[in-house]
């Protein structure tokens, strides 16, 4: 919900006071008044549902997720992901797992699970900075405090992409070091894909600029990836 007093239409991103009526005792979706569609067919979809139309990159669940739905419940799946993401990755660089002792395993786990943190936070600092240096209306309408929220939610949501490396977990002896790599490579795929259909869908740049979003989106990818890799470059410096 937009500052607590608004929905949106998850067809166009209008703004509406409610998503359904009351008649007696049924329920009844409203219709947009802008695109004439039903404003939010999701609120009569279970939540699975809802999850596995965003992980097909439904520009509808996002806007559902992220403005009409409780996000709770992707808070906690958020916390899944990134400690299933820090696991793989934990394995996936480690040449033989089975003959590392526990430790390593451990601290290789911890320092994975810093560094996606650091790069959820990267992400989302590029991504408010790039949108405000646009001059985007939106951050006045909803105020920096609530589009700083939106934008997070957006990051957690593209986010669900990172589910497709739990494979790597579970079919690491069965495959080689190219296929786990070309794999790791379609989920960062899928994954800048839903980052940009989520940020296109919270209307911080307009539909028809997706060029506009692909940009912005990709920059603040290759931003957020040269401070990772130069923060990684002087530590490693440091420790030598």
């Amino acid at each position: 919900m937009i500052g607590g007093s608004f929905y949106v239409c998850v067809n166009c991103g209008h703004r509406v006071r409610e998503l359904c009526k009351k008649y007696s005792n049924t329920l009844k979706t409203t219709n947009c008044e802008k695109c004439h569609h039903v404003t939010d067919k999701y609120i009569e979809f279970e939540e699975f549902i809802i999850l596995i139309d965003a992980l097909l990159l439904d520009t509808c669940a996002f806007r559902h997720i992220i403005y009409n739905g409780d996000f709770k419940l992707y808070w906690k799946v958020s916390l899944v992901v990134l400690l299933l993401e820090s696991f793989a990755l934990c394995r996936q660089n480690l040449s033989d797992p089975a003959n590392y002792a526990l430790n390593v395993h451990e601290k290789g786990f911890y320092t994975y699970t810093l560094h996606n943190l650091g790069d959820y936070l990267l992400i989302t600092c590029f991504l408010l900075l790039l949108t405000a240096a646009l001059g985007n209306d939106q951050i006045k309408k909803m105020g920096v405090r609530n589009f700083t929220l939106t934008i997070i939610k957006v990051v957690v949501i593209s986010n669900l992409s990172k589910f497709f490396l739990l494979p790597i977990l579970v079919w690491r002896n069965n495959t080689t070091v190219f296929g786990r790599s070309v794999h790791y490579v379609l989920v960062m795929g899928h994954h800048l894909c839903s980052l940009v259909l989520a940020y296109e869908a919270v209307g911080s740049v307009k539909s028809r600029l997706r060029w506009l979003s692909i940009t912005l989106v990709i920059l603040a990818f290759v931003l957020k990836e040269y401070i990772r890799h130069y923060a990684a470059f002087q530590l490693q410096l440091h420790l030598t």
